[in-house]
């Protein structure tokens, strides 16, 4: 009777800090985007962002995190990624966090960009808003 190897796979290490929070294959496009800028953080350029993008299925995919500037360095931390969810689980989140944070419309921002018909027309209207690193963007 003979052994058999087991094949073994190597797992490939994940960068510390994926530049790329949300890739957009084929077939999908932006949804909105929420910036919560509470007043206590302004000095520190301190964000709480959710970022959301449609599925060919229909339903969202969405990306949460903390963003600061340090040391004239962007940082993005406390990232969550939900790969399925709905848009009105989605909408509950928001809301929610608007309650909860007791956020003020100056402190809050939504950009929808489902009203764009292609990726490239959400593009463009995020590059005018200033919105967009164009350097992540292939």
């Amino acid at each position: 009777m003979t052994k058999r190897r087991k094949k073994s796979t190597s797992k490939k290490s994940l960068p510390k800090q994926d530049p790329f929070l949300m890739r957009i294959k084929k077939g999908e496009r932006l949804y909105k985007f929420y910036y919560f800028r509470p007043k206590a953080g302004r000095q520190f350029n301190f964000e709480y962002r959710i970022l959301s993008k449609e599925k060919k299925n229909g339903m969202l995919e969405m990306v949460s995190y903390n963003f600061k500037i340090e040391n004239g360095q962007p940082q993005k931390k406390s990232i969550t990624r939900v790969p399925e969810i709905s848009k009105e689980q989605l909408d509950q989140i928001v809301q929610n966090m608007v309650r909860n944070t007791n956020t003020g419309p100056d402190e809050f921002e939504e950009l929808d960009l489902s009203e764009y018909a292609t990726i490239d027309e959400q593009l463009e209207f995020l590059k005018r808003r200033d919105r967009v690193d164009t350097m992540y963007i292939t």
